[in-house]
């Protein structure tokens, strides 16, 4: 099977406080504040994401190894696994159309 990519999305990392260690919180400060000055247009590109349109220049052939109702495993043509499991997007589950995997 060939998988074609079409669109790329850099998302900017999500910060949970609490986990930041207290010499680093005086840092996460500084940085917070510098990025609330920052114009409107980049704060929503930062919000929401930025898409890269990649127009089908990057493809890769697999082969499905396993496959069940929430698990898929596939490999690239190197033979190296990638075990995806599945998301639901929609209320109905037995539509085949709505059925997501994450890595």
């Amino acid at each position: 099977m060939r998988e074609e990519y079409l669109e790329g999305m850099l998302e900017s990392p999500t910060v949970i406080e609490e986990a930041v260690p207290e010499q680093l919180r005086g840092l996460l400060g500084q940085a917070t504040t510098k990025l609330q000055q920052l114009p409107e247009p980049v704060k929503d590109t930062l919000a929401n994401g930025l898409r890269i349109p990649l127009g089908g220049s990057y493809q890769r052939f697999f082969m499905i190894s396993y496959l069940d109702d929430e698990i898929l495993i596939v490999r690239d043509t190197l033979g190296v696994p990638e075990v995806l499991t599945r998301v639901e997007t929609s209320s109905s589950s037995s539509v085949v159309e709505n059925l997501e995997y994450n890595s």
